[in-house]
């Protein structure tokens, strides 16, 4: 995953974004959770605002941050949606470059920022894809980059946006003046749109299994298949796959493990399965071709974020990963005889020692045509 500072999306992302400096395609997108650091949404609820449930990709069509720049991209989320039909939010961050930043080791005084300023940035983001390979992606980031929207075309909305009385338009306007053509020209501001990942989500989110007819015919035969489950997240408290022991995590890109292997992990996640169940937890089972996992309950909503930025999970998805840790002191045994004790467990198996919160999987059709028997 590309990681980009806040610093260099300032200095060089925003400029890149106004001139339409086509970015090139890599293998894992860049993530607006990487580039825009910590998240705050906008404060006023409509049909813009960006949502965990939209997504959980997206394509980052363009950003604004010169005055009146949330108009701006509320118009060109509008124009999206009725020129290109395509589904279209906007998504707040602040920055703020004022305060001291650190001390200077030599003279022990504060280091405060040279041009200190604080702005406001509104991402429009496109598109509201299950995967990364959604079929759709390529033809609708290309038609994003070749859109002619008006409101790219209006001289008091260009004006307003490429100003020199912030750094940050400044910048853009800086860029815009750089990537002009010969004829003076500018590009399409959305010539540099590219893939990411849905801000308002966390990192194991994305963590989501992939479910294609191999691994749909694996599970349907299974009681309390993770399938069926009508929720959105659960939570991982156990994984079974051939990579538990160093060996296995030194070759883990490697291993494949055999069917006897597959078919020992998928018993012990059913027994899993089952005692939880007789204890009243929703617990669920779940295979594809390298490992099975348990999981436990069936969430609505991951949780919330926070007001100074980062997210805090949902309290019925925190007792699940306290409650089923294989380090949960409170669960764990003494061995009779031995010092230390033994891993919080049940039947005899032990749970991770941190349960994963994850999306739900689900079957979509792409996926199931997708599948071939080179796959298995």
């Amino acid at each position: 995953m590309l990681r980009l500072s806040r610093r260099l999306w300032i200095t060089s992302c925003t400029a890149a974004l106004a001139a339409g400096v086509a970015s090139q395609a890599s293998a894992a997108p860049p993530s607006l959770l990487r580039m825009f650091g910590k998240t705050k949404p906008i404060d006023q609820a409509d049909s813009f605002l960006l949502t965990e449930e939209d997504g959980p990709w997206l394509l980052l069509a363009t950003t604004f941050v010169g005055e009146n720049a949330r108009d701006r991209a509320e118009r060109t989320a509008i124009e999206i949606r009725s020129e290109l039909r395509l589904p279209a939010f906007i998504y707040k961050e602040e920055f703020n470059f004022t305060g001291d930043v650190g001390h200077d080791e030599r003279t022990g005084r504060s280091v405060r920022y040279a041009n200190p300023h604080q702005y406001d940035a509104y991402a429009v983001l496109v598109g509201e894809y299950d995967s990364v390979n959604h079929q759709s992606i390529d033809e609708d980031l290309e038609r994003l980059k070749t859109a002619d929207l008006e409101v790219f075309r209006d001289a008091d909305e260009v004006a307003a946006e490429y100003n020199t009385k912030t750094p940050a338009s400044m910048i853009k306007a800086f860029g815009e003046q750089l990537f002009k053509t010969r004829k003076g020209r500018g590009r399409n501001p959305m010539s540099a749109a590219f893939v990411t990942r849905n801000p308002m989500l966390p990192e194991s989110f994305f963590q989501q299994p992939e479910v294609d007819s191999f691994v749909q015919q694996l599970n349907e035969d299974k009681e309390f298949s993770l399938l069926e489950s009508d929720g959105k997240f659960t939570v991982i408290v156990r994984t079974f796959d051939g990579c538990g022991t160093i060996v296995g995590a030194k070759n883990q890109d490697k291993f494949i493990p055999s069917a006897e292997r597959m078919d020992k992990f998928a018993a012990q996640a059913d027994k899993m399965v089952r005692e939880l169940r007789k204890q009243g937890e929703k617990a669920y089972q779940y295979h594809d071709r390298h490992k099975s996992i348990v999981t436990i309950g069936s969430f609505e909503s991951l949780g919330r974020e926070l007001p100074g930025g980062g997210f805090e999970y949902a309290p019925e998805i925190r007792r699940v990963m306290n409650q089923y840790s294989a380090l949960n002191a409170s669960k764990s045994r003494q061995v009779p005889g031995r010092q230390g004790v033994t891993a919080n467990h049940i039947a005899m198996i032990p749970f991770d020692v941190q349960p994963t919160p994850i999306a739900v999987p689900r079957a979509s059709k792409r996926s199931l045509y997708s599948a071939t028997i080179g796959r298995r």
